[in-house]
Formats: structure tokens, C-alpha cells, sequence
């Protein structure tokens, strides 16, 4: 019987002890782009809010002579196949995104890095995809992304930010919103903008992230796609679990 009890709080202490080993889950952003600030006279630039055409580039840029407004940028994630193992809960949730050489054409105004923040939108998902149908105009969705509530914010250097995989750490507000979110079977929505835009008409270029096609003509690139990065650890058990397992082994060694 003394065998069997002490083998019995061996194993409970195996499993509390195994308790700091955590799981990671990835989701990719399934629709992503941005939307236009109003033209000099008051217009709205038509949104890159369709499916078959998906890059996040932050700032204006020029293209065959034609400088655009500001754009900021949205990505959208399905939390439907989400599903946290039993006896685990999310600890922390990280943004994923690809930064490559040359996706930086900033003016770094006296020295000082380029400021991006990642905020929640008051914009619902479906007024994003279809600002029409929801009866919004894109000016207002302009106006919403990346103004909520901060959810991280990321600097990239005068010097030159290197390229690859850069991973962000999001705040305990974007953990609720995207756990909401999930629990209502909605998307959950992060967006972004340049922080430290500045909008010199004279600038052909005030960009960050740009070379980042994810899809074009309905056809994916390659390109790695933004995604969230989920942390989940098994739910802490009770101190009393501690206690008595402790107590049980004292017992054992002391019948020994």
C-alpha cells in the first residue's frame, strides 16, 4: 500500500509540474487591405477592400504619376476554428507579419523611426468588406482604423529595420476583443496605421510595408500571411492541489 500511495503523488506532482508547458495556435488573416483618406477635393480613393487584391501598406505611395492619400490598413481573422484544448486557456495572443527589403520608403523625419500602431476598429467586419451594404461610406471607415483602442504599437529605424518575420506582442484588450469575438462567432479585427504619417504633398513616397502582396488578381503571391499567435497553458491548478500532494508525500516518507 506505501508503494502505491507514493507512486500515485509522483504522478500528481508530474502532472502540476508539467502545467508551465504551453501550446501555440496559428491563424492566418483571411481578408486584408486598406482604406483611402478624401482626395484634396473631398472624394474618397476607391478602398482595397476586395478579395482578389490584398496588401497592408501604411502611407501613400506613387504609381504611374498618381500619388495617393493616406491608406491605412485592416487584417480579418476567422476565430471559427478556434478551439483551445481541454484543461488550457489563452495566455497570451502575438500579430505574425512579414517585413522585406525595400517595404520601407518613409522620409524619417529628423532621424527619428517610423511608428506604426495596431488598434481595434470601431468598424464591424462586414461594414469593412461591404461599406455599401452597411450603409457606411469609406471616409468613415478611413477614420476608424487603427484610432481604437491601441492594441501594440511597432518602430521601424532610420538605419534600416532588417527584413523577415517580425512578431508583436498585442495588449490584454486585443485578448478580449478576440475572445469576444470568437464567442459570437464574429471575425475579430486588428488595423493599422502609419503613426508618424507625415503628408507632404511633395513626398512621392511615405510607406511602410509595402512589397507585401498577398494576393493579386485573385491569385496568392506567396507572400507569408499576417496571422495571429495564439499562447495557450494549462489552467494553474488550485494551491490545494499543491498542498495535499505535498502533504501525501511528507505522509508517505514519514510510514516509510
Amino acid at each position: 500500500m506505501r508503494r502505491t500511495r507514493a507512486l500515485s503523488v509522483a504522478a500528481t506532482l508530474a502532472i502540476v509540474a508539467g502545467a508551465a508547458h504551453a501550446g501555440v495556435i496559428e491563424i492566418d488573416s483571411f481578408h486584408l487591405g486598406g482604406f483611402y483618406d478624401l482626395d484634396a477635393a473631398g472624394m474618397p480613393l476607391i478602398p482595397d477592400n476586395d478579395m482578389s487584391f490584398q496588401n497592408y501598406f501604411m502611407g501613400h505611395t506613387t504609381v504611374s504619376g498618381f500619388t495617393t492619400t493616406e491608406r491605412r490598413s485592416f487584417f480579418a481573422f476567422d476565430l471559427s476554428s478556434l478551439a483551445i484544448p481541454d484543461g488550457e486557456e489563452i495566455v497570451s495572443v502575438s500579430f505574425g507579419f512579414e517585413l522585406l527589403f525595400g517595404g520601407v520608403l518613409a522620409n524619417f523625419t529628423g532621424g527619428e523611426p517610423e511608428h506604426v500602431t495596431f488598434s481595434s476598429t470601431m468598424m464591424p467586419y462586414d461594414a469593412i468588406a461591404d461599406p455599401d451594404g452597411a450603409g457606411v461610406g469609406v471616409d468613415e471607415v478611413f477614420d476608424a482604423l487603427g484610432t481604437g483602442t491601441e492594441y501594440a504599437g511597432f518602430d521601424i529605424d532610420a538605419g534600416g529595420t532588417p527584413p523577415g518575420s517580425y512578431e508583436v506582442v498585442l495588449s490584454d484588450a486585443a485578448l478580449m476583443d478576440m475572445e469576444f469575438a470568437a464567442s459570437m462567432g464574429e471575425a475579430f479585427v486588428i488595423s493599422g496605421k502609419l503613426d508618424t504619417y507625415d503628408p507632404d504633398p511633395g513626398a512621392l513616397f511615405e510607406f511602410v510595408f509595402g512589397l507585401s502582396d498577398i494576393v493579386v488578381d485573385g491569385m496568392p503571391t506567396g507572400m507569408p500571411v499576417p496571422k495571429l499567435i495564439i499562447t495557450t497553458a494549462p489552467i494553474p491548478a488550485p494551491s490545494g492541489v499543491l498542498v495535499l500532494a505535498g502533504a501525501g508525500l511528507a505522509a508517505s516518507r514519514r510510514r516509510r
